[in-house]
């Protein structure tokens, strides 16, 4: 077989690092889970998986508090790290973690700027 066919990577790529999100239903804020098992609005404090396995506890946490009426729409984000720090690697994500993208002054604290790919789209 030759390279590039499906099977024949021998090493895989290591799993890209996770956050769980989510709405806060009192208000409709971004919330991410944070190490604690509560929700915070600062992407810097947002626990960080180490891949899908690893956020199944996250998701399982987030679902637990929709069913509390905490929160809705939880789901796994993937990020990239930067001192530590996890930065959204889509676009729509970059937006959400860091609020409006008209008004600096309004850029949600503990955020980063996004590294996105130029092929991303936010439908509006």
């Amino acid at each position: 077989m030759r390279h590039g066919q499906p099977g024949t990577n021998a090493r895989a790529s290591p799993p890209m690092p996770q956050i769980v999100t989510a709405s806060r239903l009192a208000d409709g804020v971004v919330v991410f889970l944070d190490d604690g098992g509560g929700w915070t609005e600062r992407l810097d404090r947002a626990a960080i998986f180490a891949g899908k396995a690893d956020s199944a506890a996250g998701l399982d946490a987030g679902r637990t508090a929709e069913v509390r009426s905490l929160v809705v729409d939880v789901y796994a984000v993937d990020v990239a790290l930067q001192a530590g720090v996890p930065v959204p690697t889509k676009l729509r994500e970059a937006i959400r973690a860091r609020g409006p993208t008209i008004l600096p002054e309004f850029t949600k604290p503990g955020s980063t700027p996004a590294q996105v790919q130029e092929d991303d789209h936010v439908s509006v």
